[in-house]
């Protein structure tokens, strides 16, 4: 390992001219290198002098590279020296105000949140970097992910002591500051309800008022806002909120909150303050009213009434049902995808009759994308509409279907024929006649996605793929869809055993040659088919050796041939010397690459 060691050496020596690194670098490689370094106890050594010897007021990338090493052999249980790692700790609090780069921020901050460097010493020996995180959490300039790792390093600090050291007080006055109108922020907000959320059992009777009177006064606010609000209703139990209609400055932010509160499994209408002025004060006073001060709500979207599905009586479904049905004939009301994913969620509280209905109502909308078709089959199953209620549905729909494919494979509509297909393959009900399928699969050579379903359904409908296709998709065509539906249907056995050993020796040199990764990988399995016939293994071994030392299939080549892998050099020695030469072969000083 002594060579590791020394160029472990001559690669720090070599970036301590760098800030940011050349472009001809890639990055990844310091990634690797600190996930594959082994960390004996020769390369300890130099990472304790590196870390020993450590200049915080040199260039980044040395440091960096430095706080990596550190960090990987950290996490590694392999450095052991608490005083030496705590002089480090306290040295690197000189970063802070030097305005460094962010990717060094990011490394520097990752490695205080390693447990065993955050217990190295108490809290209050963290204030000042406490006090900085704070700061840099309420500039606008500091980036999303920043913000995060600042957070989650603060968030290590225990309740008692974030109380006394001012972190929660601190953030309940930053998040009220931060919803006032031309200071809110819900990047900053956002953070900072992560760290109440974790000091959330710690907050005052007037913080959670502030919060609370916060959140109604704010513009739209953040998901994770609301949801802390709703529970910190749970944990504190003198905590009211006021959800009288008209009462937020945001109507989304009120409903968003109901519907948190709804999803809840216990008590969601407790301490709920239904109607609220000058003398008069109503607590909703049961789940009914709750839901009722949601559904009615001019702000309501559909997702929200997914979501509270199991909240509503029967005279509530019937409402919502019925609103539904007319509100999904108009295009722009109600996406597809929204319908897609209340359908699994109706199942348990509606009858067949009233589904049926509803796809009634969605007459063609349903081709707007088979999302909700196959959503239909995963609930109900695939005979689903040799229900009699879904029969006048099922007989428009087929007619229309019909329609789309012969129209489509004369106007060469591609976009309406790959729905229709991809429909009957949900639904075979709706399998097209024979002799429209033979007559796209002549003139549709130039839609590779539809050409993939008609295969597909050729395959299996239709009494298999003809050989003229599976010829022209594996030897001619250069379109992966309809190539790996041909070539996957090689391996099956029927198929397989019919083919002579010319045609097998002809699709693998097609296979392999190919450019796709997954057309290569479905060949070598088709290979591996061939390798378990005796009459046909030396074939297939002449084809598969020229690909032995191919980047890309090389490994799993060798593996199918069960050749024995040659001991290859040390992988960290490897990647260091690849980062030299990376440095070496730079070219002026001006081609640095950003450093985040």
């Amino acid at each position: 390992m002594a060579s590791l060691d020394l160029l472990l050496e001559r690669l720090v020596t070599n970036c301590s001219i760098y800030d940011e690194m050349p472009h001809s670098f890639d990055d990844t490689l310091i990634d690797k290198l600190v996930d594959s370094i082994e960390f004996e106890e020769s390369s300890i050594t130099v990472v304790r002098n590196f870390v020993r010897g450590i200049d915080f007021e040199s260039r980044c990338i040395p440091i960096q590279i430095i706080i990596r090493l550190l960090d990987a052999a950290i996490v590694k249980k392999r450095f052991r020296d608490d005083d030496l790692l705590l002089e480090f700790v306290q040295k690197s609090e000189d970063l802070l105000p030097q305005s460094r780069p962010p990717k060094l921020l990011d490394d520097l901050f990752r490695l205080y949140q390693r447990p065993e460097v955050f217990a190295i010493r108490k809290p209050d020996a963290w204030l000042t970097v406490i006090r900085w995180a704070i700061n840099q959490i309420d500039d606008d300039s500091t980036s999303v992910f920043l913000r995060r790792q600042y957070q989650s390093f603060i968030c290590q600090v225990p309740p008692a002591d974030a109380r006394r050291l001012l972190i929660i007080s601190g953030a309940v006055e930053m998040f009220i500051r931060r919803t006032r109108r031309g200071q809110q922020s819900n990047f900053i907000l956002d953070v900072v309800t992560r760290i109440l959320d974790k000091y959330s059992n710690e907050l005052e009777v007037e913080e959670l008022m502030s919060y609370v009177e916060s959140i109604r006064n704010s513009s739209r606010i953040g998901e994770n806002s609301l949801r802390l609000l709703a529970k910190l209703r749970e944990l504190h139990s003198t905590l009211k909120i006021p959800l009288t209609p008209g009462s937020w400055q945001c109507e989304s932010n009120r409903v968003d909150l109901i519907c948190f509160l709804l999803e809840m499994n216990q008590n969601p209408r407790d301490r709920v303050i239904a109607i609220n002025d000058e003398v008069n004060e109503q607590f909703v006073e049961n789940i009914d009213q709750l839901v009722d001060l949601l559904i009615y709500s001019p702000a309501v979207k559909l997702h929200h009434k997914t979501k509270i599905l199991h909240r509503m009586s029967n005279k509530q479904l019937k409402t919502f049902l019925e609103q539904l049905n007319v509100e999904v004939k108009v295009e722009n009301k109600i996406r597809i995808t929204e319908v897609s994913k209340l359908l699994p969620k109706l199942a348990s509280h509606v009858t067949i009759q009233q589904v049926a209905t509803l796809f009634e109502a969605l007459d063609v909308r349903v081709l707007e994308s088979s999302s909700l078709l196959q959503e239909l089959s995963r609930v109900y199953g695939p005979d689903i509409f040799s229900r009699p209620e879904f029969s006048n549905f099922k007989n428009r729909l087929r007619a229309r279907l019909t329609d789309m494919i012969r129209t489509s494979a004369l106007e060469s509509e591609w976009e309406q024929t790959d729905t229709a297909l991809e429909i009957a393959y949900i639904f075979p009900c709706f399998l097209p006649e024979n002799e429209d399928l033979q007559a796209l699969s002549r003139s549709n050579r130039n839609s590779p996605y539809v050409m993939s379903m008609v295969l597909k359904l050729m395959r299996d409908h239709y009494g298999g793929i003809p050989d003229d296709l599976l010829r022209y998709y594996i030897l001619e065509s250069a379109d992966p869809a309809p190539q790996l539906v041909c070539m996957h249907y090689l391996s099956t056995p029927m198929i397989f055993g019919s083919l002579s050993r010319e045609e097998i020796v002809e699709y693998l040199e097609s296979g392999l040659s190919d450019n796709g990764m997954d057309m290569r990988q479905e060949t070598l399995k088709f290979a591996e088919t061939a390798m378990a016939k005796p009459n046909l293994k030396d074939a297939v071994i002449t084809v598969l050796t020229e690909y032995k030392n191919d980047r890309w299939i090389g490994r799993y080549v060798r593996r199918l041939l069960c050749e024995e892998h040659i001991q290859q050099e040390n992988e960290s020695v490897v990647i260091v010397r690849e980062m030299l030469a990376s440095l070496n072969v730079h070219g002026n000083d001006e081609d640095i690459k950003d450093c985040y």
